[in-house]
Parts: structure tokens; C-alpha cells; sequence
């Protein structure tokens, strides 16, 4: 099983009846309906609506209170009482990079990647006694898209010099190297490609692209119901911003020619523009059905809408 519905929680066809989304996706998805709906609102939105939102995607109440809760405490929402009710936006100090990061998510694979054709290379070694910095240092190296070539070798075509050496300074890690070099290609030389799981990176492609097409071809007939398009709109996003996180951005002279990022992202942008009108009707209608809490009018806004905010700003 690939990491894509354990790290997402999406089943292949949510919104178009498979599985629910699952708890564990509550925080982002939570923030993704502030950006999704709520762009650029300073208004409070009543907790109740967001239960209610993320009843309709398979959350559980109880398991929507919690995340409401942990993001509160973690400062990513800000919340206030509205009589009896509480109400949540996004919090100043997280407002900014929440919206960099979902723009930066929509933005991905929009156009090529330019390579000067360097690699950035990471060398360490890390003894025994302090064992404990290696996972904290691998995932942090991850989650700047490195790959491992071997062990405490690691390696992107991408040049996040600023970032690598933040995260060895803040884990104390001081035997180590960082390089940009080009490669000698040699006939029985290592692939370096071989640092990323690349075939079940193309799986997960291909698997987005299966899930999408008939909910494009449903939504172009006009067959998709709003129930539907809501819950398979925050499918789209979550698995999306999956492989915006997955993806090694890597140029795409090193990619073979029938790569499927293309085709997956021409697919996504059609789904989440077409289909915001109908999830936008279906968010205004469980925002209404919650008696007693009045909400700001959530808003839906096109993929070229939310980086043309981007370039302006």
C-alpha cells in the first residue's frame, strides 16, 4: 500500500462514492476551507459551520472539535465568542504562510523547472551516541525533496542552500558537507535517480488521473450533484498538495517524455475551477442548515485567480 492514502486520507474515489475522507485530514482540510472559501476574510467563521463542513466529508464531530482545538492551541486559528458560540479564522501569524504555502500548492507544476545541471549534494555523519538526530535530520531532508543516493548521502537538482543549513544548525549536526557539483555520467555509474521512488510516484499520478477524469466528464455533462463536487474538490486538493510535498521537482530533461505530471495537473486545475460553483452552493447550504450562528458568505476562487493574488502582491 503507498503512502499516498495513509498520509492523505483520500480513497481513490472519494466524491464520487467511495470511501469518506478520514479524521486524520481534519487540520488540513480545515485550513484549506478557510482558503478555499474564506481567501482573504478577516471574519470569524462559527464553529458549528466548520463541523458541519467537515461532517460532510466523512469527519466525525468529535473529530472536528479536536482539530478546531489543536489548531487553536497551535496558533494557526485564532478564535473568539460569538454569544454562546465560538467562532474561528485563520490567525494573523500563520494567515500569510498558510496562504504562501496553498499558493505555492496550486502553483505546482504549472511550468518547467530550470536546471543550471548541479546537483546539491549532503554529506554527514552522525555517531552512534547521538543516533536520535538521524531521523529528525532525514525527515527534514525529505521534506526539502532531498533523496537518499546512499546512507548520509543525499541529493536534489534543486539548490535550497539557506534551508539545509538552517535545518544542520538547528539539529546540532556539525559533521557535514554541503556541495553543488556536476555529474560525470558513467556506462556502470549509480542512477542517480534511484534516490526517489520514482515508479510509485508515477503510480500515484496515474491513479489521480483515473479518479479525475470522471468527475470532469460528470461535471462537462452536468451530471455531478453539489453533494458530490464539494467532497470531490477537497479529494482533489488533498491529494494534490500530497504530490506537490512528494514530488522531487525534478527537471524535466531528466524525466522520461510520457511523464504523467502534465496530463494530472491540466486535470486537477480543470476539477478544482469547475467544480468550485457547485462546492461553493453545497458550502453555502451546510452553512446555512446550522441554526442559531449567522457566517461571512464563503467565496470560491479559480487556481489563476488565487496566483494572479500571488504575482500582485
Amino acid at each position: 500500500m503507498r503512502a499516498r492514502v495513509v498520509v492523505v486520507g483520500v480513497a481513490v474515489d472519494a466524491g464520487v462514492g467511495g470511501s469518506p475522507l478520514q479524521d486524520e485530514s481534519a487540520p488540513r482540510l480545515l485550513v484549506w476551507m478557510f482558503l478555499g472559501y474564506w481567501f482573504e476574510n478577516i471574519e470569524f467563521v462559527p464553529s458549528a459551520a466548520l463541523v458541519a463542513l467537515l461532517g460532510s466529508l466523512g469527519v466525525g464531530e468529535a473529530a472536528a472539535r479536536a482539530a478546531l482545538s489543536r489548531l487553536a492551541r497551535r496558533g494557526s486559528l485564532e478564535g473568539t465568542k460569538l454569544g454562546r458560540n465560538t467562532a474561528y479564522r485563520l490567525a494573523a501569524g500563520s494567515a500569510q504562510a498558510a496562504r504562501a504555502q496553498g499558493r505555492r500548492v496550486l502553483k505546482f507544476g504549472s511550468g518547467p523547472s530550470p536546471w543550471d545541471r548541479q546537483w546539491t549534494c549532503v554529506v554527514f555523519s552522525i555517531p552512534e551516541s547521538d543516533r536520535r538526530r538521524r531521523p529528525a535530520l532525514r525527515q527534514r531532508l525529505r521534506e526539502l525533496r532531498l533523496g537518499p543516493l546512499f546512507d548520509g548521502f543525499w541529493i536534489t537538482p534543486r539548490a535550497p542552500l539557506a534551508a539545509i543549513d538552517r535545518s544542520l544548525t538547528e539539529l546540532g549536526v556539525s559533521d557535514a558537507a554541503v556541495f553543488r557539483v556536476c555529474e560525470v555520467p558513467r556506462p556502470a555509474g549509480v542512477d542517480l535517480l534511484s534516490a526517489w521512488d520514482l515508479r510509485s510516484l508515477r503510480a500515484d499520478y496515474e491513479d489521480l488521473i483515473e479518479s479525475l477524469e470522471p468527475v470532469v466528464r460528470r461535471v462537462r455533462q452536468g451530471t455531478l450533484p453539489d453533494r458530490d463536487a464539494l467532497v470531490a474538490r477537497s479529494a482533489a486538493c488533498a491529494r494534490w498538495r500530497y504530490l506537490a510535498a512528494a514530488d522531487p521537482g525534478l527537471p524535466d530533461e531528466l524525466l522520461p517524455r510520457d511523464w504523467p505530471q502534465r496530463q494530472a495537473r491540466e486535470l486537477f486545475v480543470e476539477a478544482y475551477d469547475s467544480l468550485g460553483p457547485a462546492a461553493e452552493r453545497r458550502v453555502r447550504e451546510l452553512v446555512g442548515s446550522v441554526r442559531g450562528v449567522s457566517s461571512p458568505a464563503p467565496h470560491h476562487r479559480r487556481i489563476e485567480d488565487c496566483l494572479g493574488v500571488a504575482r500582485s502582491a
